[in-house]
């Protein structure tokens, strides 16, 4: 086993990422416990998970997604253009947005419901510039193979993130420390890529031609055709149905939601998002579709028992543990997380491999899929509140159809494979 992992630079790189990876997310599970039990009632969390969906619903696809394109490229001078056409459209997307913010502030949090909002939506534009300048740098890494970087990256983001939090609940800022620590994160993430970026690529910056980046972002304009759009309809969805909580069962619903989300993407996403790093990096090299199919298929399996850990973990924990732990406020966390631990697992497996569709070509098919899903989560969450008028009830729904969704899109993965003409690859 040792020397497989030796001979085999993709299980070697996976081990890189999740190391670093798992570091960071052990921060978030010393540190959460902390700030729910004595700064932070589940109310706070619900507003900060109102916040980052707003947030995200933006500055996940402020760069066009054409930091998919970086990894792509087969010349440095291409990689360097695209990736600063990119970093020009994150520009003017914030500028927009800070126009926006000052016009439609109140709009917005109306919208929200949620009138707190106003006072803190200046803040969306630095969030933007700064998340997805960090995706930017990630991709770039990958593209270099600098996996250990990523690594270091995460952990920069999470220690910084979880200690202004902190330090924030000891000051007593209530919700304004939680938004400031999630920012701080990717502001440190992004200084810590620069100061990487300057000691090892200052070189690429001589290969930077205005016209050679223009046509670098034409070229790869399929990324903002339809990648773009079927990833803002992903971000819209937790915007949805974070708002469909909030309006039926109310903000502190929705923290204790939140915070669930947060507990179980940090197990899940530990290793999803190391794995599809380096799997993105593979796939960019295999060129037989029977290699593709065989890798896809033997990876979803093992990832499929990997998702049966957590799941086994959150049943074994008893609700009166973390009653006790975290105080009685979050008494509801531990049955919530149940529910919703099904429909995490299924998207783990779906989302590790979720960028064979990049490499397929086939971002237009994401799009469609992404308005299915919408449809499904809707259908899902008043279908549930149907049969009992209760949260349990609405999230069941909500749950069971999110993981049928998932469960779909690696059949249609598989299928996809089987009938893509190679020549293409």
């Amino acid at each position: 086993m040792i020397q497989r992992i030796r001979e085999s630079d993709f299980i070697r790189n996976i081990l890189v990422l999740f190391s670093g990876s798992l570091l960071s997310q052990l921060i978030p599970f010393f540190v959460l416990p902390i700030l729910q039990r004595y700064y932070y009632s589940p109310a706070d969390f619900g507003f900060l998970a109102i916040f980052v969906s707003f947030s995200e619903l933006f500055s996940s696809v402020a760069s066009g997604k054409l930091e998919y394109g970086i990894v792509l490229q087969s010349r440095e001078r291409n990689a360097i253009n695209l990736f600063f056409g990119a970093l020009k459209i994150v520009l003017i997307v914030t500028l927009i947005s800070c126009v926006l913010v000052l016009i439609f502030r109140n709009s917005i949090a109306d919208y929200l419901e949620e009138p707190r909002m106003s006072n803190y939506l200046f803040l969306v534009p630095v969030y933007i510039i700064f998340f997805s300048m960090t995706d930017l740098f990630s991709y770039w890494n990958n593209r270099k193979r600098r996996f250990a970087t990523i690594s270091w990256a995460k952990l920069v983001q999470t220690g910084t993130s979880e200690s202004v939090k902190l330090l924030a609940g000891v000051m007593n800022l209530g919700v304004f420390g939680l938004i400031i620590g999630r920012l701080s994160g990717f502001i440190g993430a992004v200084f810590f890529y620069v100061r990487t970026f300057l000691k090892r690529d200052s070189r690429a910056l001589k290969l930077l031609d205005n016209t050679i980046s223009r046509e670098t972002v034409r070229e790869n304009k399929k990324f903002i055709l339809f990648s773009t759009p079927s990833v803002f309809l992903g971000n819209l969805i937790n915007v949805v149905y974070l708002q469909l909580f909030l309006v039926y069962f109310g903000e502190q619903m929705v923290g204790v939601i939140g915070v669930s989300m947060t507990y179980l993407s940090a197990g899940f996403g530990v290793v999803a998002i190391s794995f599809s790093q380096v799997f993105y990096s593979k796939l960019a090299e295999t060129r037989k579709k029977e290699e593709l199919l065989h890798m896809y298929k033997r990876f979803a399996k093992n990832l499929a028992l990997l998702a049966l850990v957590p799941v086994v973990i959150v049943y074994l924990i008893p609700s009166s543990f973390v009653a006790n732990l975290l105080g009685e406020k979050w008494l509801e966390l531990m049955p919530i997380a149940r529910i919703m631990v099904f429909w995490l697992a299924a998207w783990f497996v779906s989302s590790s491999l979720s960028f064979i569709f990049i490499r397929l070509q086939k971002q237009k098919v994401l799009l469609y899929y992404d308005l299915l899903h919408l449809l499904i989560i809707l259908a899902g969450f008043f279908i549930g509140r149907a049969f009992s008028d209760d949260m349990e009830s609405a999230l069941w729904g909500f749950s069971i159809a999110r993981f049928l969704f998932y469960i779909f899109v690696i059949g249609v993965a598989i299928q996809m494979i089987k009938h893509v003409d190679e020549k293409t690859l």
